[in-house]
């Protein structure tokens, strides 16, 4: 929602009833879509807000402005050199292509501030013969400093009301114009600052669902072990190629039931009872890890909560910083998360394509590159220096993650593959995240549940 043209030509008159020959005392622009011009008549100092954000642009009269970010955009210089000292000579509307023009003068020039405040909106500082000195953004095409400034199309004209009102004895409209927009603003700005933080609660609130669902499966480890003892006590009774075989099961309180357990066919009598031995381990392990690891996301939601609730209680005083690129909600996340383990940075993969982006685009040639020998896993990099040479406790806490985030995750054991970037190729058809590497060294792993569990600790949730 921006200025209607009702709105934007009773500024115009206001401004220039209030404000006739207001001098130029000071410009402010702490981002590239917002200038604050503070005008002194006799006995009166105002500041007028000519903003060009896409859901606010607007000319309104504020009472204080922002303080000024440590590097503001670079049109500011220009802005203060040409606009200092000058003039209020008029305030041109022209409803029909949503344009507002706030003429300036010394006594050397003429200035024209101009807001178009339709869509796209956009400012531009132009000389009288219409050369663009400076422009807040690239907002229609074509526009750059040094072209000439032409007026946007035509368009309809609603014939709508003025929104504009306020309980200011001097410039009213101006005042009302900030009140109608400013708290949109407010409200914009305030979600701006929470999403990032929200959005890392969601991310937290799936990580636990899953790790809450590891912590229940004691009841599973429970049958695995049931039936790896009823097994080992009727071996005599089974034979490969079995489908499932019905036993009796003599119960802690005396009673005999008969239970039905399924088999693998492919598994002789002993490979199906050290099967189900198996399972309870691995299963075991994992529900202890994962009780440890709730505890640690616990902790994290307490203090997300707490951030959030700190930034729900900080009013907004000023608009976003300028941003350089991408604001952290709408930038990509990197291709890898990262951890760090003894003091050093590492990199998994986090997917098929990411992988490739990792080691070929991110990683470079003399990186360590791992990955859990033989089975589908993320690919892993320890960003050393060049001609440095990896320590035995990274390599394992490295070996560790490429365990993990591999098929292998929740074996006791398992065999890593490591070697140089350099050494690793791409095939031309090979799907995403496959590739082959020569010359590897590799690392037989026993699984240290505590140093998992510190490493996974320590990753990244915020995207880079």
């Amino acid at each position: 929602m921006s200025l209607r043209p009702v709105e934007a030509s009773l500024l115009a008159k206001e401004l220039e009833r209030e404000q006739p020959g207001a001098v130029v005392q000071q410009v402010a622009s702490p981002t590239p879509t917002r200038v604050y011009l503070e005008l002194r008549v006799p006995g009166r100092t105002v500041t007028l807000l000519v903003c060009a954000d896409p859901k606010s642009a607007r000319l309104s009269a504020v009472e204080k402005r922002p303080p000024n970010p440590p590097e503001p955009p670079g049109w500011q210089s220009v802005l203060r050199r040409e606009l200092i000292g000058a003039r209020l000579l008029d305030v041109e509307s022209v409803e029909a292509r949503r344009v507002l023009v706030l003429h300036f003068a010394t006594a050397e020039q003429v200035r024209a501030l101009v807001l178009e405040y339709g869509e796209p909106p956009g400012v531009a500082l132009t000389t009288k013969e219409g050369r663009v000195l400076a422009l807040s953004t690239a907002f229609r095409g074509g526009f750059r400093p040094g072209a000439t400034w032409t007026p946007p199309d035509e368009a309809p004209v609603k014939d709508q009301p003025s929104r504009l009102a306020s309980d200011h004895v001097q410039l009213r409209l101006a005042h009302g114009a900030e009140a109608l927009f400013g708290a949109q603003e407010q409200e914009r700005w305030l979600k701006a600052r929470l999403a990032p933080v929200e959005a890392k609660l969601k991310k937290l609130a799936r990580t636990r669902e899953k790790v809450r669902a590891e912590a229940e499966r004691g009841p599973q480890a429970e049958a695995h072990r049931q039936e790896g003892e009823l097994l080992a006590q009727n071996l005599y009774r089974l034979t490969r190629g079995q489908k499932q075989v019905t036993l009796p099961e003599y119960r802690a309180d005396g009673s005999i039931a008969e239970r039905t357990v399924t088999l693998d066919p492919s598994r002789t009598p002993k490979q199906e009872v050290d099967w189900r031995f198996h399972q309870y381990r691995r299963l075991l392990r994992g529900v202890e890890f994962a009780k440890k690891r709730l505890g640690q996301l616990d902790d994290e939601q307490r203090r997300l909560e707490a951030e959030l609730a700190r930034l729900q209680q900080t009013s907004v005083d000023a608009p976003p910083a300028p941003r350089r690129a991408a604001s952290s909600q709408d930038a990509p996340l990197a291709p890898y998360k990262e951890y760090r383990g003894h003091g050093h940075v590492i990199w998994v993969g986090r997917g098929s394509a990411h992988n490739d982006e990792l080691t070929f685009k991110v990683a470079r040639p003399w990186h360590m590159w791992l990955h859990a020998r033989g089975v589908p896993g993320a690919h892993v990099v320890v960003p050393v220096e060049k001609n440095a040479t990896i320590s035995s406790e990274v390599l394992i806490d490295a070996a560790h993650l490429a365990l993990h985030h591999s098929d292998l995750k929740g074996e006791p054991r398992g065999e890593v593959s490591w070697v140089p970037v350099k050494r690793v190729r791409k095939g031309r058809d090979a799907p995403p995240g496959a590739v082959t590497f020569t010359g590897e060294k590799t690392v037989m792993l026993r699984v240290e549940p505590e140093r998992l569990a510190s490493l996974l600790a320590t990753e990244r949730l915020e995207p880079r």
